[in-house]
């Protein structure tokens, strides 16, 4: 959908494949491990597997025998597929029709989802709503997303309040099945709420992890998530991100008049008045109230600013250069995942850049230590000391040009997720400001100041 397509780890037919894949954290794989008194079964050929982004399946290729759900194309492990079977005759009794969406998807088939995701909506978002090829439960045959028969509400988070997902969430441990990425369960999963993907256990475990009050396998488990909590650092001002196309109404409740549909996966700012859970938001020029049902990383507008001090606005010679993460970040012996880590250095916080990169990678420092972490989670580049006034005045003297290969996109952000403030046509010759970011050059063209794709110039 750049805002239309099925977001899921689960679905969605993107187009080709494209970009190169990220590689999940190396991790010692054991045919069992023992943890919190439960053991994790790291054998991709039982049915207990355990697999997220910090247990990957091993080898990463598997390619189970599979066999279609009856009457669908989607295909799935025999004993998950048989008790699929099951569980669709018992709802229909209830006069609940089940519709099998997605099922078993290979190495291959994920890296296409997973690299168009990264393309589309940059690595960040990507790895939210999409599993690294190789960590995709998917994978395994043994999961399945479900739908209504009648297609509402179809992988989008209404399908929760839906006959089918109320009666699986309901009854699927009875067949085996667990819901395995529920809501407010993000920061555990890594992986935005998703009512309709659910995991076969087996009756045994499903039933054992229904019972035990765990709101994932994880917890069940006793081990890390997939992903990772900000405790450190503070977020950003006023705003949420939508995790569905949402409506902006007049006022709060369904009641009120829609003003526009606000696409997934877009920024909206938050003006600070909250009233019965529907938040007032700013969105394109237009100000109006969203449900809180479909917003994420809401942080709501601070009312007391801080004073600026003219001793911190004076730039520092001896300042060294550094960046924030934007995760959890292995840093590692070498550059490559397949480096020794030394330690993880939690999200938000600042490390020290003690060289050049190399494919990507940066020499950082942080707490003693020193080693390679991947760039792809910096952001927030400082440079170490403020240019002199002569070489100012050399780099304002020559403004640095590049031809548009394309019709290209000008947007507010460094990102796909960012507003489209216009199209520049193919062959037009654009000024760089200098400013880079992730293969996005900060540009000026036709009097507007705004961020397009480096892929696209030459």
């Amino acid at each position: 959908m750049a805002a239309l397509l099925p977001l899921s780890p689960a679905t969605a037919a993107p187009p080709a494949p494209g970009t190169a894949q990220v590689a999940a954290p190396m991790v010692a794989v054991d045919s069992i491990v023992q943890i919190a008194s439960k053991k994790i079964q790291r054998d991709p050929g039982k049915t207990d597997v355990f697999v997220n982004r910090n247990y990957p399946l091993s080898p990463k290729k598997y390619a189970p025998k599979t066999v279609a759900v009856k009457g669908t194309n989607v295909r799935l492990k025999s004993s998950a597929a048989s008790a699929y079977s099951k569980m669709v005759k018992a709802a229909a009794r209830d006069g609940v029709r089940i519709r099998a969406v997605s099922g078993y998807r290979s190495y291959a088939r994920q890296a296409e989802l997973y690299n168009y995701y990264t393309r589309i909506y940059g690595q960040s978002y990507a790895s939210k709503i999409s599993a690294i090829p190789g960590t995709s439960e998917h994978q395994t045959g043994l999961a399945i997303d479900v739908g209504n028969h009648n297609r509402a509400c179809g992988l989008q988070a209404c399908f929760a309040n839906t006959p089918v997902g109320k009666w699986v969430a309901k009854n699927g441990h009875k067949y085996g099945f667990i819901l395995r990425y529920p809501k407010g369960q993000e920061s555990v999963t890594g992986y935005s709420y998703e009512p309709w993907h659910f995991r076969y256990l087996g009756t045994t475990l499903a039933k054992s992890y229904k019972n035990s009050g765990a709101k994932t396998l994880e917890a069940y488990y006793g081990v890390a998530g997939n992903g990772s909590k900000n405790n450190s650092g503070k977020k950003s001002k006023g705003t949420a991100k939508t995790t569905a196309n949402l409506n902006m109404r007049s006022g709060a409740g369904t009641n009120n008049r829609i003003l526009l549909t606000i696409p997934r996966g877009k920024s909206v700012q938050l003006t600070g008045s909250k009233k019965s859970g529907w938040y007032q938001v700013r969105y394109s020029s237009k100000t109006g109230w969203v449900s809180g049902t479909y917003l994420r990383d809401v942080s709501m507008p601070s009312t007391t600013k801080k004073k600026e001090s003219s001793k911190d606005n004076k730039p520092k010679s001896t300042q060294s250069k550094s960046a924030k993460t934007t995760a959890n970040l292995n840093m590692r012996t070498g550059v490559g995942t397949g480096n020794r880590v030394i330690l993880t250095i939690p999200r938000g916080k600042q490390v020290a850049i003690t060289g050049s990169k190399k494919s990507r990678w940066y020499p950082v420092a942080y707490a003693g230590k020193s080693g390679w972490v991947s760039g792809h989670y910096l952001s927030g580049f400082s440079d170490s000391a403020p240019k002199s006034k002569s070489q100012k005045q050399k780099s304002s003297s020559k403004t640095a040009s590049k031809k548009t290969i394309a019709n290209l996109n000008m947007r507010t952000g460094a990102g796909t997720n960012h507003r489209v403030v216009l199209t520049i046509p193919k062959g037009k010759k654009v000024a760089l400001t200098g400013t880079q970011k992730s293969g996005w050059y900060k540009v000026k063209y036709s009097s507007k100041t705004g961020w397009v794709s480096g892929k696209y110039l030459r």
